[in-house]
């Protein structure tokens, strides 16, 4: 939280870049709402880990929260993971921020495999706070890391899959320096899922 209230003072917002690369006729209707859980799950982190610190003045910080949405058919409709790499990768070059701000360290991208995951979660429930515990449904988008460092012997491929609950930890964690493949690790070998109730982030 320091760190991030620190980054603000330079910074105009904070939040992820999205990537939308699904653009069928459903997922008009399911993508505005999976915006609406993904935000409200990262308010909901965010808050709970806001309690540790009330110095921090949380509501001016998050008042600065931003999702900077990215969608564009002709351009990433059914995109590979390393086409939005690529782009993104050049973006970040181009604004001079390579390694210099999390917002640029990593990307996250709705896909149609990830979108239906979070189709018919509880988003009003998330909005208002009233959610007590997570539903048992298995949900999550991608996020890839920016010219992450892997060879041909790397089990990490840049990239992994996160629930959204714990998008925030995520982006304190990056924040502090760290690698994506420091949560990469956390998949627990013998059953590649999503483990939200375990503390893991991806499979």
């Amino acid at each position: 939280m320091d760190e991030l209230k620190h980054s603000l003072l330079r910074y105009p917002d904070w939040g992820f870049v999205i990537y939308r690369t699904t653009y069928s006729v459903e997922s008009d209707i399911l993508f505005p709402d999976a915006i609406r859980f993904i935000e409200g799950c990262i308010k909901q982190e965010f808050f709970t880990e806001t309690k540790r610190y009330p110095a921090n003045q949380p509501i001016e910080v998050w008042a600065k929260h931003r999702s900077t949405i990215v969608q564009d058919p002709t351009q990433f409709d059914g995109a590979s993971l390393e086409t939005i790499r690529a782009h993104f990768e050049a973006w970040v070059e181009a604004e001079g921020m390579r390694d210099d701000w999390t917002k640029w360290r990593m990307c996250m991208i709705i896909d149609e495999e990830s979108l239906q995951t979070l189709k018919g979660a509880p988003v009003e429930a998330v909005e208002d706070g009233t959610l007590d515990c997570p539903d048992d449904e298995v949900r999550y988008v991608k996020v890839l890391e920016a010219f992450p460092i892997v060879d041909r012997y790397d089990t990490f491929p840049g990239w992994m899959k996160c629930w959204p609950f714990v998008l925030f930890d995520l982006w304190s964690m990056m924040g502090d320096g760290q690698e994506m493949r420091v949560s990469f690790c956390r998949i627990d070998d013998d059953d590649h899922q999503v483990f939200p109730f375990s503390g893991v982030y991806c499979g």
